[in-house]
């Protein structure tokens, strides 16, 4: 998973890439157990994502595009919107479920 800044994901949304992004926040165990279920997605990536992640203790200004203070966060972007949001880490099936759902795959 790649570590961006607000500024690399604003780019990479500019020119429409799909795009897997959580917002995490340094000492948030929810946010560490995400690691492998996160790099299992990754790693089986059918939909074709960039995954990235965003440190909110790094860039606080993140925290605009969410509409919680539940962290970790994850957006699933494509086409130059938030297609779908989830927040909390709610294991591995969920997550694979959120992403599925919110790309319309099986």
């Amino acid at each position: 998973m790649e570590v961006w800044t607000p500024d690399q994901l604003k780019s990479r949304l500019d020119q429409g890439g799909k795009v897997f992004l959580k917002i995490w926040k340094k000492g948030c165990g929810a946010c560490t157990l995400s690691i492998p279920a996160i790099e299992r997605l990754e790693k089986n990536n059918i939909h074709g994502l960039t995954f990235a992640q965003i440190c909110s203790d790094d860039h606080p200004e993140i925290l605009e595009i969410s509409d919680s203070e539940v962290l970790p966060a994850f957006y699933v972007f494509a086409e130059k919107k938030m297609l779908g949001k989830l927040f909390g880490f709610k294991g591995l099936a969920k997550l694979q479920e959120f992403v599925n759902t919110t790309l319309q795959s099986p």
